[in-house]
């Protein structure tokens, strides 16, 4: 999935379909390597590396506390051959 709102499309990234549940994710990572950007309603938080910046997944505004994952950072995945939906990020408030 592809959102186009005023962050996500500048980004260009794809990130899952579904939401994962807290308890569903493992987020294991070496301390300071995660930095988050917050936007707009302050809702939603982008987790990036801090070392590389690449955006390895989100918590989401609609459902706070669940996750979406960049489909790129999953090996074995192509997200460039993926099919892709549109999300209507830009009619978000």
């Amino acid at each position: 999935m592809r959102c186009d709102c005023s962050i996500c499309a500048r980004k260009g990234i794809s990130m899952s379909m579904t939401t994962i549940a807290p308890e569903d994710i493992e987020i294991s990572a070496e301390e300071g390597a995660l930095s988050t950007y917050q936007f707009g309603s302050m809702t939603a938080r982008h987790h990036f590396c801090s070392r590389c910046g690449i955006q390895t997944f989100v918590e989401t505004r609609l459902n706070p506390g669940h996750y979406r994952i960049n489909v790129g950072c999953v090996d074995g995945i192509n997200a460039l051959r993926l099919p892709e939906i549109i999300y209507d990020g830009q009619s978000l408030d």
